[in-house]
């Protein structure tokens, strides 16, 4: 069967954090890279046609400052890649790093930041074999959203 290849960020330098990964819809985990290359900070996915999320952190660690994206992602049967953001939302990096003490946060947005990379290191993805996702991911989305937006509000 025919795969594309299709690669993220993974970045924690000295002022920056570049933090991307992949979801899988059907099986409403996050992927495991077929590569992580360390020299360039990105991750490689080797990638069958199906429906994805790509969870993005983008953040300025001097200046507080965090945004933090959700892109939906196609890939028809030609290997054609379709791309669009159906989330974001700018927030303090203080409020995102306390996210995974946070025992009312959702669930796969905590573990998104759990595996933010260590410093001069990229992301790795360990998988919870054990944890069987109950909520499809439209309740997954909108449980991210209605956190996230409580969070800004109170920022």
């Amino acid at each position: 069967m025919n795969t594309i290849s299709y690669a993220v960020s993974s970045k924690h330098l000295t002022s920056k954090i570049v933090h991307e990964l992949l979801f899988s819809i059907t099986k409403r985990q996050f992927i495991k890279p077929a590569i992580s290359d360390k020299q360039d900070g990105k991750l490689i996915y080797k990638l069958l046609p199906g429906n994805y999320l790509k969870f993005s952190l983008f953040v300025l660690k001097k200046s507080d400052y965090a945004k933090f994206e959700i892109s939906y992602i196609h890939i028809d049967q030609s290997l054609n890649v379709d791309e669009k953001i159906i989330y974001e939302v700018e927030i303090a990096f203080s409020i995102i790093k306390d996210i995974i003490n946070d025992i009312n946060a959702p669930y796969t947005l905590a573990e998104f930041i759990r595996m933010i990379p260590d410093y001069h290191k990229v992301t790795y993805v360990s998988i919870n074999e054990n944890y069987e996702m109950a909520e499809d991911t439209m309740q997954i989305l909108d449980t991210i959203k209605r956190y996230l937006g409580k969070k800004v509000i109170s920022q």
